[in-house]
């Protein structure tokens, strides 16, 4: 038995604040928001601006209502399950940051008492089904949302200075030194921002001073960092990775298709595949720019509020 599972709720709280005490979080994680933080907080957050009764994180089984999501956590899911046999829950949904493969797990993630699959998008969808096909019919793609009061345009925007986004410090493609002399050549002035190594504010203001990003990553799950640009008022070019090999025993060598961006639309950006590519694709951001509506997207299809009746809707849960 996992010891850890069997504690009760109000017992791990109390165990995760000792460590906290001991070990204090960076600042940033601080929030009681656990697992992914931005995923709890644009659920959690999104059910509260809809009016929808929710209970986040409750601190004992009494708490536990009729319809659960767990975001994360292997021992929190199987806390549910063992609930939802006993009858303390109708319909239970599960993700999307509990596993990278359902095979990892497939008792737990493919339990028949498990409703609805949650992953953050559709290529992860159909790879979960290929995976576990025993999930078929039961997997549902959900984006979470961003904050679109927090992640709003404001102050002078300057319509000559470009925001490149990496993860590494590099491109994927390699150095980004000629994409940045191909921008400056243009007349732009080019702000670097590496993944990792900046607060949610200095995201911000980054983003609130350019008229557009490159972007620069590998194959992404959701991109929330882009919905959080798009809400900006910020389209983006993106290097675009077709498929990716994966590093597990049932997929190793086998390419799967995939994407950097899998919510990326016309109204968003744009996507390029090498570096003759982005130099045909910047020039038709520069013709073209008046015609993307980023935030006017975000606000139609990826706010808190947007994705927290989406989840309602997969929960067949009523909401205002």
């Amino acid at each position: 038995m996992d010891v850890r599972r069997a504690l009760p709720i109000t017992a791990r709280a109390l165990a995760r604040r000792v460590r906290n005490l001991m070990h204090p979080p960076p600042p940033y994680f601080s929030t009681y928001y656990r697992g992914h933080f931005a995923v709890t907080r644009s659920l959690v957050e999104g059910l509260q601006k809809i009016g929808a009764p929710a209970n986040y994180n409750p601190r004992s089984v009494r708490g536990v209502g009729p319809n659960v999501i767990v975001l994360s956590g292997l021992n929190t899911l199987a806390q549910a399950v063992e609930l939802r046999r006993k009858g303390r829950i109708r319909r239970l949904l599960a993700g999307p940051n509990i596993l990278e493969f359902p095979s990892d797990h497939p008792d737990l993630i493919g339990a028949a008492e498990v409703d609805v699959c949650i992953t953050p998008a559709p290529p992860t969808a159909r790879l979960y089904e290929k995976d576990l096909p025993r999930l078929a019919g039961r997997v549902r793609p959900w984006p979470a949302g961003v904050d679109t009061e927090y992640w709003s345009p404001h102050g002078e925007r300057s319509d000559r200075t470009v925001l490149i986004f990496l993860k590494e410090n590099k491109g994927p493609v390699g150095p980004i030194d000629p994409y940045v002399e191909f921008i400056e050549r243009k007349g732009y002035h080019v702000e670097v921002i590496r993944y990792g190594s900046y607060l949610p504010a200095d995201y911000r203001e980054h983003l609130r001073r350019c008229a557009m990003m490159v972007g620069f990553v590998t194959e992404e799950s959701q991109g929330i960092a882009w919905t959080e640009a798009w809400s900006t008022d910020v389209p983006t070019l993106l290097w675009n990775q077709r498929t990716a090999t994966f590093n597990h025993p049932r997929f190793r060598g086998v390419p799967f298709p995939t994407t950097t961006s899998p919510y990326l639309t016309r109204d968003t950006g744009l996507f390029f595949f090498s570096y003759d590519e982005f130099e045909g694709v910047f020039a038709q951001w520069e013709r073209e720019r008046s015609s993307f509506r980023p935030r006017q997207w975000v606000l139609e299809n990826m706010s808190d509020e947007v994705c927290a009746r989406l989840l309602c809707d997969i929960a067949g849960v009523s909401h205002g």
